[in-house]
């Protein structure tokens, strides 16, 4: 998969990016927003191996670039009942907060909407993601930016690595409503 407009590029994952990917994991930092303040702590064969998996299922595992310099990761994962399971970070700060975020979520709703092969393999009806609840500038985007409709809120669904329970809201935007935006 590749998907290129201006500055932005999407790719599929390569072995060549397990580095890359493996450093923004193990990056409390980095994965903080995610839930995972400390990392995931998973070994750089761990990432090679995670990269090798998903070319065996119905999805992507992509690098985001700007310039060709690697700026964050994204994935989807598309069922059989037409729901693609997205999710995605900037790692790079950056590119956080530039107005990259929207640009980028567009550019993947719109490949998984509009692509060819996928509409004639596994026709999306919807995409689905979540955020923590208390990632509120993530919510403000989907809201605002993307008119994406938030369909619940999932509270004490996990606990993550420090023993605090998190809490989830759950977006949804089907290919209709996100088609008219375009």
């Amino acid at each position: 998969m590749r998907i290129e407009k201006e500055t932005i590029t999407i790719r599929s994952a390569r072995i060549a990016d397990a580095v890359q990917l493996n450093n923004w994991w193990n990056d409390g930092a980095v994965m903080q927003h995610a839930g995972f303040p400390n990392g995931i702590g998973q070994t750089l064969n761990g990432t090679i191996q995670a990269i090798q998996n998903w070319q065996d299922i119905i999805g992507q595992l992509c690098l985001i670039e700007i310039d060709d310099r690697p700026i964050g990761e994204l994935s989807y994962r598309i069922n059989s009942d037409g729901v693609a399971y997205t999710g995605w970070k900037i790692c790079e700060v950056n590119y956080q907060n530039q107005g990259y975020g929207p640009q980028i979520i567009r550019l993947l709703f719109n490949y998984l909407f509009t692509d060819p092969t996928i509409k004639n393999s596994w026709p999306i009806k919807r995409v689905q993601w979540d955020t923590l609840l208390e990632n509120k500038r993530a919510q403000y985007v989907y809201e605002t930016k993307l008119k994406a409709r938030k369909i619940g809120i999932r509270e004490n669904v996990w606990q993550d690595q420090l023993g605090n329970w998190r809490s989830s809201v759950d977006y949804a935007i089907t290919r209709e409503e996100f088609l008219v935006l375009e």
